[in-house]
């Protein structure tokens, strides 16, 4: 190859500045150390599928079920709690239903079938000996009585609103009573609750039965029968109530240890309190007679209430002293009268 060929060409050429030429050389050493592209092969990417609505809305459906869950609760509260449904009036068809059923779950109390089962005396029948437990129960002229009986306290507890139903219970030998009852709602303080005024009359009126149990305990008792084979499958011992109505208290103390909830079963327990021992004695006791103390218990034993009652000194015969002492002063007046009748006569005259 000539020289005029490779220097022609080259003298040809345009002089280009040495910054350019650097920027050339480094565009052709890159392009050379770089790879070739490989061709690659396309991948369709499918749309992705929207969320399921309890995915997109997990907190706004929790929070409505959590408010839902809230408000059915609360309104139940409300309804049954802070303003209930008016209960049904004693006497009427309702409360008929309503005392049918309470009656019903008072056979089936556990406590009122071991009772009924020491009222069988079968422990007492095998050593040859009296006494022991008695079922008390009112005569029908008592039932009577108490369902005509007028006054809006009587009225507001009866019936299973009140003092629906109860089983009383007594011990002749050891001078104690034992008594299921009932709190009905309409008794209610505070909503749920018992008033105190309720347990102290419903306490006050076993502490008298009692003292009057105590004072008369051999009245009206039909034996039981035969034990049977069955305890409570038999006629168990049973005691009429007394006639006369029992004496309130003289003193009365109550001490309230826990809330009494309304609607359900209670037991009463009555026994003669046990003497305290005091060494100096500043002020002699106003009544000097009988004291018995009472509790008011769960189902489960836990103690409610105490109470604390004294009543006057022989009450009983007094009453009987009286009757006495009135006998024979209408004795006296006849013996007069058939002694000395012209005497009688002229002193009436003058």
């Amino acid at each position: 190859m000539s020289a005029s060929r490779l220097v022609g060409p080259r003298a040809l050429r345009l002089n280009l500045s040495t910054r350019y030429q650097c920027l050339q050389r480094r565009f052709e050493s890159t392009a050379r150390l770089a790879p070739n592209p490989t061709p690659t092969a396309t991948v369709s990417q499918h749309p992705t599928p929207n969320p399921a609505f309890l995915k997109r809305n997990r907190g706004a459906v929790v929070l409505g079920i959590v408010a839902l869950a809230i408000g059915a609760v609360g309104g139940q509260f409300v309804v049954h709690t802070l303003s209930p449904p008016p209960l049904p009036d004693a006497g009427s068809r309702e409360d008929g239903i309503l005392l049918a059923d309470l009656n019903q779950r008072i056979d089936e109390h556990f406590k009122v079938k071991v009772l009924r089962g020491k009222c069988l005396g079968v422990a007492k029948q095998l050593k040859g000996q009296e006494g022991g437990w008695l079922e008390v129960v009112q005569s029908a002229a008592q039932v009577d009585e108490d369902k005509s009986a007028d006054g809006s306290l009587v009225t507001q507890m009866q019936g299973a609103k009140g003092l629906g139903v109860e089983r009383v219970f007594w011990d002749r030998g050891e001078q104690r009573l034992v008594a299921v009852v009932w709190f009905g709602g309409s008794l209610c303080g505070w909503p749920g609750v018992t008033h105190g005024g309720a347990i102290a009359t419903a306490l006050a009126e076993k502490l008298s039965l009692a003292s009057a149990l105590a004072q008369d305990s051999e009245g009206d008792v039909s034996a039981a029968a035969v034990p049977q084979r069955l305890l409570g499958t038999g006629n168990h011992a049973k005691m009429l109530a007394p006639t006369l109505t029992p004496d309130e208290p003289a003193q009365l103390s109550l001490g309230y240890l826990k809330p009494t909830y309304a609607n359900q079963f209670y037991v009463i327990r009555v026994m003669a309190a046990q003497p305290e021992h005091k060494d100096a004695e500043l002020t002699p006791e106003p009544y000097g007679g009988a004291e018995y103390e009472a509790t008011l218990e769960t189902q489960d034993g836990k103690v409610c209430v105490k109470a604390r009652g004294r009543f006057k000194p022989s009450t009983a015969a007094q009453r009987m002293e009286e009757k006495v002492a009135g006998g024979a002063k209408q004795s006296y007046e006849q013996f007069k009268e058939w002694m000395w009748p012209s005497r009688q006569k002229t002193s009436q005259v003058g």
